[in-house]
């Protein structure tokens, strides 16, 4: 369970981040679910192409991370990788959640619930870790 985790959110990474740095434009129109066009993105307006991009390309650079992560799956550094994923995650969804008030109480519930598995996953791999540690350290 704990790889097909890190394989949905490196996945998910990977697809934000492709999408933010060759597409910015439709990524802050439909954004930022991939085919689901919500249009939370454009919700906080302005537009910024530069800002856009650098969040695909970060997106992009994590995916490598998390790529990594799942190629190799070593206890030490799928923690580290959950840990710096959370750095982002938590300041992101806390922030989001603070400034719902322009949005519709479907697209609030929507956002909340997207940008809560942003922290909830990786805090289940987090879990997950702990008790693969303890099978291990008991055989």
């Amino acid at each position: 369970m704990t790889r097909a985790l890190v394989a949905l959110l490196a996945v998910q990474t990977a697809m934000v981040g492709v999408w933010g740095s060759i597409w910015p434009m439709s990524f802050y129109e439909d954004g930022p679910l991939p085919f689901l066009d919500t249009g939370w993105t454009a919700m906080l307006p302005p537009y910024n192409e530069h800002l856009m991009r650098d969040y695909g390309l970060m997106n992009l650079g994590f995916a490598v991370v998390l790529f990594y992560t799942l190629a190799t799956m070593t206890l030490s550094i799928v923690r580290l990788t959950m840990v710096a994923y959370l750095v982002f995650a938590v300041p992101h969804t806390v922030f989001h959640l603070m400034h719902l008030e322009h949005l519709s109480t479907g697209s609030a519930t929507g956002l909340a619930i997207t940008l809560g598995l942003t922290v909830l996953l990786p805090l289940l791999v987090l879990v997950l870790s702990r008790t693969q540690d303890r099978m291990l350290a008991g055989s």
